[in-house]
C-alpha cells in the first residue's frame, strides 16, 4: 500500500493535475469533480469543499474554456472599442470589465480606431473564439453585414454608446441631443451669439469644412441638438461656423485654428469631445486668446484633466460607468437566457464651471 501510493504521488508530481487525481483525492467520483469545480450540477457543500481542497493540493488548472464549451459557453464576452486611448472609452471599458468579473466572465477586448475594416475583423476574430457575446461601440451607422449569418446575429449583441440602423438589438446610449441643447442654452443665457462647432468623427480625414458623407449616431445626435436649440432661439448657424474634425487633438488644433480666424470670430465653442476640447485649447494658446474671456467653450464629456485646470471647463457630463456597466449586465444577463438585453438611454448633465464668459455682464463700450 505504501509502495503503491509513493508512487501515485510520484507520477502525480511529474505530470499536471488531472480531473481523475482530483476526484481520488477527494474520495469522490470523476463527474461529481466535474460538477463541483465547475459550479453546475447538484452538489453538496461539504462535497464541494472537500473537491475544491484537493484541487488546491494537487495544484489542478482546470481548463475553463474546453470545460464551459461543453456546456455551450466559454465565459468570456468581446468588446469591441472605437478609441481605448479616449478617456470615455476607456473608463466605459474599465465598468464592463468590471461587470463582467463580478459575473465570472473574462472579457477580450479590440481597440478599431474607428475604423469598418478594423471592426470587421475585430467581430470575426472574436466570434471565431466563441465569445458568448459582443459589446460594440459601431463604427458605421449602416453597414451590419459583419454581425450576422444567415439572416441572425452570430452572437448575442449590445451596442455601446452608438445605434446602427436596421439593426434590432438593444443600444445603451446617452442622450446627447439635450446636452448639445443644454450647452447651447447655456451660451445664448450667457450672451452668446457667435457660436462654433467643432465635430468630431472618423469619417473626416482630417478637418473637413461640410459634413462628411456617413457619421456615427452620436455624431448627428450631437449636431442636430446643437442646431435645433439654435433654431429655437430664433437664431441660423452658419455653415462656415461648423468644423469636421477626425478625433486627433492635431487636426481639432487645425480646425480650431480655422474657426477662430473667422471674421468675426465665435465667442463660444462647442467640442463634441474631449480631442475637440484639446484642439481649441491648443488653437487659444497660439493665438493667444483666454478660455473663458476670449473664447468660452464646453465639451462633451467630464475628462480627468477638464476639472483641474484652469479655467476648469464646463462639460455636458455622462454617466460613463453606468453606461459601461448597464450594456454588460444586460448582455450577460441575454447570454444566460433571461430575455434580450433592454434598451437603455440614460441622461446627460451640464456641469457649469469657469469656461463660459458672461457677455450680459460686460460693461459698456468693454
Amino acid at each position: 500500500m505504501g509502495r503503491g501510493a509513493s508512487e501515485t504521488e510520484k507520477g502525480t508530481a511529474e505530470r499536471p493535475a488531472r480531473l481523475l487525481d482530483v476526484a481520488r483525492r477527494a474520495g469522490v467520483s470523476r463527474a461529481t469533480a466535474a460538477r463541483a469545480l465547475g459550479g453546475y450540477g447538484l452538489v453538496g457543500d461539504d462535497t464541494r469543499e472537500r473537491v475544491e481542497a484537493a484541487a488546491r493540493e494537487l495544484n489542478y488548472s482546470a481548463n475553463v474554456v474546453a470545460r464551459a464549451m461543453r456546456a455551450g459557453r466559454t465565459l468570456t464576452i468581446g468588446v469591441v472599442i472605437a478609441d481605448i486611448s479616449n478617456s470615455f472609452f476607456s473608463y466605459a471599458t474599465r465598468a464592463i470589465i468590471d461587470a463582467a468579473a463580478q459575473a465570472g466572465y473574462q472579457t477580450l477586448v479590440i481597440n478599431t480606431d474607428d475604423d469598418l475594416a478594423r471592426e470587421i475583423d475585430a467581430v470575426r476574430l472574436l466570434v471565431e473564439k466563441r465569445v458568448d457575446g459582443l459589446i460594440l461601440v459601431a463604427s458605421s451607422r449602416r453597414r451590419y453585414e459583419h454581425l450576422v449569418q444567415d439572416g441572425k446575429l452570430s452572437t448575442p449583441l449590445v451596442l455601446l454608446d452608438r445605434r446602427v440602423e436596421g439593426l434590432d438589438v438593444a443600444t445603451v446610449t446617452t442622450n446627447d441631443r439635450s446636452g448639445s441643447a443644454a450647452a447651447i442654452d447655456l451660451f445664448i443665457a450667457r450672451g452668446h451669439r457667435r457660436i462654433g462647432l467643432l465635430v468630431a468623427t472618423a469619417a473626416a480625414t482630417a478637418r473637413h469644412a461640410t459634413a462628411p458623407s456617413e457619421v456615427v449616431s452620436t455624431v448627428s445626435d450631437r449636431l442636430e441638438g446643437a442646431l435645433t436649440a439654435i433654431a429655437g432661439h430664433g437664431m441660423e448657424l452658419p455653415s462656415e461656423s461648423i468644423r469636421y474634425s477626425r478625433s486627433e487633438v492635431e487636426a481639432a488644433t487645425e480646425g480650431a485654428l480655422e474657426l477662430l480666424s473667422l471674421q468675426p470670430r465665435p465667442t463660444a465653442i462647442l467640442a463634441t469631445n474631449e480631442e475637440m476640447a484639446l484642439g481649441v485649447l491648443a488653437a487659444c494658446a497660439q493665438l493667444g486668446l483666454e478660455i473663458g474671456s476670449d473664447v468660452s467653450l464646453v465639451s462633451f464629456d467630464d475628462s480627468p484633466w477638464a476639472k483641474v485646470i484652469s479655467p476648469a471647463i464646463s462639460v455636458i457630463k455622462r454617466p460613463v460607468y453606468e453606461l459601461g456597466n448597464a450594456a454588460a449586465k444586460g448582455l450577460i444577463a441575454e447570454i444566460a437566457g433571461n430575455g434580450r438585453a433592454k434598451t437603455i438611454e440614460l441622461p446627460t448633465s451640464m456641469i457649469d464651471r469657469r469656461s463660459v464668459a458672461d457677455l450680459t455682464q460686460a460693461k459698456p463700450n468693454s
